[in-house]
């Protein structure tokens, strides 16, 4: 599959720059192409990453447990004994990442770049250890705006303000994590930019009838519009966002008719970031409604349903996320870190009949604390991280407001290798 990968890479080289150099960086990999000041073509980073974790608990996860989400609710046995109330491990090496930055001649009057990254945790559970995309995008950029096309960080996790933290869920379920199809437009006005979006779903998709899918969104035939509002100075990044939705779960209902039955859901987000020497700051607040596809929680309920024809009616859920991390760094050497982070679920819109296509929808409120130590040796850095994770599982009512809610909680040691190249 890697040589298969490189084949492409040396193919789109010749067909679009003639002449490729490639140049095998020994920086830290990043995928900021704004500073590559080498000749046309591409060059590649990445990093070799070994995680080793321990959970008290059973938790519920994806990719072999090593993207954690929260704690799994109490499931009692026939003497009242709790079954996930059992401590388990693993260790994987499958988020190791392979870079491409590419750099390109002026088309159009513009500055042309792109990045092609992909690791080998797969598309899903079934896929783990597959050579999967993670990003592919290419980049336009005039003096005062910039073109954005092919597959990217949707612009709610923004790459300016998101968790430095260890573990793989980068803040997740109380941060977005999601990358999507897109075309996205930026305009430049000194230190202020307005960012709109319009994105389509892969990878990362809702909830349904079908299980996860993309087709709800593409059958809805609008894309996921998105508009942001972002200062960027020195110390300082500041930012505010709307984010609009709109699904078609079904084309036909379970008697067979025909059904054109949508749901509408909105999110609004602001953050900060700060920075002072080597103190970096950063805080998000997100309320929003559906958010199952950014490894959120939340989704939507079915609200009626028709005895007759089983046309379905829904309502969506109404979820509020904050979090805030600091970071300082000695030295260039030792890197301390702290994440908080707070979810609560306030039900959904309207009432509901009690089937949900949603993660969560029996949490109350849940709250993370995660403190972390990295030690870096030139392109070498071993973390450490303690993430101590409490979810209130409880049962919601007709309003999809948890009653009676009890907490669950789970402690996870990590530790996590990493070689840059």
């Amino acid at each position: 599959m890697i040589k298969k990968f490189l084949r492409f890479i040396v193919l789109l080289g010749i067909l679009f720059f003639k002449s490729t150099l490639f140049i095998f960086s020994q920086n830290v990999p990043s995928i900021d192409t704004a500073n590559y000041k080498a000749s046309f073509g591409i060059r590649f980073t990445g990093f070799i990453k070994s995680d080793y974790w321990y959970d008290s608990r059973q938790v519920f996860t994806t990719r072999e447990d090593l993207f954690l989400f929260y704690p799994l609710n109490a499931k009692p046995d026939m003497d009242s004994k709790d079954i996930n109330a059992k401590p388990c491990y693993n260790y994987s090496a499958m988020t190791s990442r392979l870079t491409g930055v590419i750099k390109g001649p002026d088309a159009l009057g513009a500055k042309t770049s792109g990045v092609i990254e992909a690791d080998f945790s797969g598309v899903s559970n079934a896929d783990i250890n597959g050579f999967r995309l993670r990003h592919a995008y290419g980049k336009l950029k005039w003096p005062t705006s910039e073109l954005l096309f092919g597959q990217y960080w949707h612009p709610m996790f923004v790459t300016e303000v998101f968790p430095n933290v260890i573990s793989l869920n980068t803040g997740a379920p109380f941060q977005p994590f999601i990358r999507n199809p897109q075309l996205s437009y930026t305009h430049f006005f000194g230190k202020i930019n307005l960012n709109t979006t319009l994105i389509t779903q892969r990878d990362n998709s809702n909830d349904g009838p079908l299980s996860y899918s993309p087709s709800y969104m593409r059958n809805a035939y609008i894309p996921n519009a998105h508009i942001q509002l972002q200062y960027k100075g020195d110390k300082h990044v500041f930012g505010i966002a709307g984010d609009y939705k709109m699904l078609r779960p079904r084309l036909v209902t379970d008697s067979l008719y025909k059904t054109k039955q949508t749901i509408e859901t909105f999110a609004a987000m602001v953050y900060w970031k700060y920075t002072k020497g080597d103190f970096v700051w950063r805080c998000k607040s997100i309320f929003g409604q559906n958010l199952t596809e950014h490894l959120m929680l939340g989704g939507y309920a079915v609200r009626t349903i028709d005895s007759t024809s089983m046309l379905e009616t829904y309502t969506p859920t109404n979820n509020l996320f904050v979090w805030g991390n600091a970071n300082y760094t000695l030295k260039n050497k030792i890197q301390f870190g702290i994440f908080g982070g707070y979810a609560k679920n306030f039900g959904t819109t309207e009432q509901n009949i009690g089937k949900y296509y949603a993660r969560g929808s029996d949490i109350d409120y849940m709250y993370r604390v995660t403190p972390s130590v990295s030690f870096i040796s030139n392109k070498v850095q071993i973390s450490t991280e303690l993430e101590y994770t409490v979810a209130a599982f409880g049962k919601p009512d007709l309003m999809g407001i948890v009653q009676n809610a009890k907490e669950i909680n789970n402690l996870r040691l990590l530790l996590t290798f990493f070689y840059f190249f």
